[in-house]
């Protein structure tokens, strides 16, 4: 998404949508992403998506096939936590 390439967690390249790529994924993990039609028109037809996003009405998250209502930064760490990476 544009939000993680301007905080440079990764390069504008890696865009998927109508001003980046299209991905045909088997699993698509969105962690924070509406699903708004500029990003869907290149997320293709993946076989599961996983969606946390705090809006249970984004678009995201009714193409989901596990949808959590949830902040995703909050699980993020959480997962970290529960893998035991991140800080100590």
């Amino acid at each position: 998404s544009r939000v993680a390439a301007d905080a440079g967690w990764v390069p504008q390249d890696r865009f998927i949508g109508t001003t980046g790529v299209t991905v045909r994924p088997r699993l698509y993990v969105a962690f924070g992403i509406s699903g708004a039609v500029q990003h869907l028109s290149g997320l293709g037809t993946p076989d599961h998506v996983v969606a946390v996003n705090l809006d249970a009405s984004a678009p995201m998250m009714a193409m989901a096939s596990l949808a959590i209502v949830s902040d995703a930064r909050a699980v993020l760490v959480e997962l970290a936590r529960a893998l035991g990476v991140g800080d100590d």
